[in-house]
């Protein structure tokens, strides 16, 4: 009642959220470039069948919530929300480019890196997202990352199929790359602290 409304551009006018919505739609390229990406390299460079892809799936998920639970929480007794989005994104960087071999020992050391990498790095950068977009203004600043990540899995997908008929598993160097610009870009972080 009597409040003004609120427009896209005052979104971006707030402190810092423009960079962060850049880093948001990054974070989401890169995975929707892998998603596109493995399953026609499991099936197809792996040979695997459909329910290895299924298991692979919901191990990766099971690590996931154990990281994000307990893991995280000791985690951020430690380390900075700032610091868990930098080291989580060298880890998921790292998965990356573990998934452009064939070896089965490789697959399974991604697997875990990319749900450590992602459990610390996704819930962190959500909270920092939050924190700069105030209590106010919280529900418009996540509907406009929503908008941004929505954009960025469109362009992700497609690109991640352009690119796996192309070049094949080199294709989880790009995502590697994109996540690793992230790492790089993160450190802007700990100057706002």
């Amino acid at each position: 009642i009597g409040t003004k409304k609120l427009k896209l551009q005052d979104v971006f006018k707030l402190k810092h959220i423009s960079f962060l919505l850049v880093l948001y739609f990054l974070i989401f390229l890169g995975f929707n470039v892998y998603y596109a990406a493995f399953p026609t390299h499991a099936t197809k460079d792996l040979k695997w069948s459909v329910t290895q892809l299924g298991i692979f799936y919901a191990v990766l998920s099971g690590i996931m919530v154990l990281i994000q639970g307990p893991v995280l929480r000791k985690a951020l007794k430690k380390f900075s929300e700032e610091k868990l989005v930098i080291i989580g994104s060298i880890i998921l960087g790292t998965n990356f480019i573990l998934f452009v071999s064939n070896n089965i020992v490789s697959v399974g050391a991604a697997v875990i890196l990319f749900a450590v990498g992602n459990g610390l790095m996704w819930p962190s950068f959500m909270s920092i997202l939050s924190r700069y977009a105030g209590s106010k203004l919280q529900g418009s600043v996540q509907g406009v990352a929503g908008s941004f990540g929505g954009l960025a899995s469109i362009l992700g997908l497609i690109l991640g199929g352009f690119l796996y008929n192309a070049i094949g598993a080199v294709t989880f160097l790009i995502s590697a790359g994109v996540i690793f610009s992230i790492f790089l870009m993160s450190f802007q972080l700990l100057k706002w602290k």
